[in-house]
């Protein structure tokens, strides 16, 4: 499906992905700043049949990266997806309660967290109703007009990160728990969920130096909603080699850590069991 021109650092695929069943299929992207993470959903079926871990070449730009991926992949280059889904990972984003969002305000939102320009971004949002959230975001304009001429009559969404993560924690929520905190690590960042029972109580991602400052960002983020400290029932999602890195020092801070799990709704063929249960929670969490 794709030749060794573009570095990969995962590739699965069931045998049953028939490309002539293509208009019943989901594609998605999950886009950052060296990476890009690729699926592919039998959306009748919840079937999982294709999930790729691409590196971008620090050279290009990120739509020069997809445009190398597209011409190098026979599959994305493909037409008539039913559904063509874009997440976007970057810090571009701010989270406001529903009963207070004004949709005309999103670029007044997101500068609260981080500057944008309205020249270069385009902006969405996201209602979580369960939440009680909406999530305000913005991605680069290139981006949505490299999508759109290349997609132009798939179903096209585009979304942010913290939408896919936020969404999937819902059904591993620690209800019985007056406070949770919720950790994904990826390559350069974590990203943090604070609960109160079931209802978020604070939301956001950082970038950390080693094991000492992850425990740091989780303990200072934790004290914003809860006096747990270092009782705090914490759940752990993330990239296999972070998770290994990180652990054991988690472990003596947070008494009560735990590994996450996939998302349990979805169908997986047993080749995709190579991946651990805490791997790419987000990206599945989307399926």
């Amino acid at each position: 499906m794709r030749s060794t021109n573009t570095p990969t650092r995962l590739s699965l695929k069931d045998e049953r992905l028939d490309i002539d069943r293509i208009d019943q299929y989901r594609l998605s992207f999950f886009i950052g700043d060296d990476s890009c993470q690729i699926s592919i959903l039998d959306i009748q079926k919840k079937l999982l049949l294709l999930l790729e871990d691409v590196s971008f070449q620090s050279d290009l730009s990120r739509v020069e990266n997809l445009q190398r991926l597209y011409d190098d992949h026979i599959l994305i280059a493909a037409g008539f997806w039913k559904e063509v889904q874009v997440f976007i990972r970057n810090d571009k984003f701010s989270l406001v309660p529903v009963p207070v969002f004004d949709k005309s305000l999103l670029q007044e939102y997101i500068q609260l967290n981080q500057p944008t320009d309205p020249n270069e971004d385009e902006y969405r949002f996201k209602i979580l109703d369960e939440l009680g959230l909406s999530i305000a975001f913005a991605y680069a304009a290139e981006i949505k007009a490299w999508f759109k001429e290349k997609y132009p009559n798939n179903g096209l969404q585009f979304n942010h990160q913290s939408v896919a993560y936020l969404k999937g924690l819902q059904s591993q929520l620690r209800n019985r728990a007056q406070s949770s905190v919720y950790v994904l690590l990826n390559d350069k960042e974590v990203m943090i969920a604070g609960f109160n029972l079931s209802r978020v109580a604070i939301y956001n991602q950082f970038q950390f130096s080693d094991s000492m400052d992850l425990v740091k960002r989780i303990l200072l983020t934790s004290r914003q909603y809860s006096e747990e400290g270092q009782s705090i029932p914490l759940l752990l999602h993330g990239i296999k080699d972070q998770v290994n890195e990180h652990l054991p020092t988690l472990k003596k801070y947070f008494r009560n850590i735990e590994l996450g799990q996939r998302p349990s709704d979805i169908h997986i063929h047993p080749l995709f069991n190579e991946l651990e249960q805490m791997e790419y929670f987000d990206v599945l969490s989307n399926l």
